[in-house]
């Protein structure tokens, strides 16, 4: 009885601190996603890729347009749930932890600059802020935005990796969703899926830069410099690459799904 206890209270004594541990890498994964904007890029995702499927059928006749546009918003939604996915995403990121990795990047996410920035972001996020970045993009037609600040704007999407993983991730979830078709597709497939890629990333690398005028308006360039240098250091560059491979993965495989889904439920009924 007394060695049963004894494992007992071993095994406790060891259990906990690993709970805790995990609860930590959890809550650190966590504060990471919400300052990278992990969570806006999620809810915005199946509106995209609901866009650009919808573009990809515009070439079938218009009554099959009506069948199929209603399947794709419906599979969107389904498999890109943004708080299933986040949580995937998050399960993903955890199994490729690098707590001193992260606890630099942390540091640096804190610092006074970072914060400022981070400001800014979130309050772009807010109803009233994307009201506001509506009405200022308005106004670029008549107030064009600075040469230098378009130029450093473009490589903190570089640094960030933003539009890259945009583009990998609507594509990729957009061909899955395409050839789960099958049939329905026609026969040129893969050429027109290589020109989709060509055809939407100029798309989504342009919001990205509406959207970053919009946010970082009030910020001057030596800050915005300080930023983009920020963004190469290597801290930076483990998480936006390890949270890149992560929406990817987790992304292909929702797209898997997706296009089975299509391939055993929606393609009979069109048949």
């Amino acid at each position: 009885m007394k060695i049963t206890r004894l494992v007992f209270l071993a095994w406790v004594s060891l259990a906990l601190p690993l709970s805790a541990q995990d609860a930590a890498v959890e809550a650190g994964i966590d504060e990471a996603f919400q300052l990278a904007g992990v969570r806006g890029m999620l809810e915005s995702l199946p509106s995209q890729v609901n866009e650009m499927t919808t573009a990809a059928v515009s070439q079938f006749p218009k009554d099959r347009r009506r069948q199929l546009e209603p399947l794709i918003k419906d599979v969107s939604l389904k498999f890109l749930a943004p708080d299933a996915f986040y949580r995937q995403l998050r399960t993903y990121f955890v199994k490729h932890y690098d707590s001193q990795k992260m606890a630099t990047f942390l540091a640096l996410q804190r610092t006074t600059a970072y914060r400022s920035m981070h400001r800014l972001e979130e309050a772009a996020e807010t109803p009233a802020g994307q009201a506001g970045q509506r009405r200022f993009e308005a106004n670029l037609k008549s107030d064009p935005p600075d040469a230098a600040r378009v130029d450093i704007l473009r490589r903190l999407d570089q640094a960030l990796k933003t539009t890259e993983t945009e583009v990998r991730v609507v594509t990729g979830i957009v061909n899955a969703m395409s050839a789960g078709l099958g049939p329905q597709m026609p026969v040129d497939l893969d050429t027109q899926c290589a020109a989709f890629t060509v055809k939407v990333q100029p798309v989504l690398a342009n919001n990205v830069l509406m959207h970053n005028l919009y946010v970082y308006r009030n910020a001057d360039d030596v800050d915005l410099e300080d930023y983009v240098a920020a963004a190469q250091q290597p801290s930076v560059e483990w998480f936006n690459g390890n949270l890149q491979s992560a929406i990817l993965a987790v992304a292909a495989e929702r797209a898997a799904r997706a296009g089975e889904y299509i391939k055993d439920k929606v393609t009979p009924r069109l048949n």
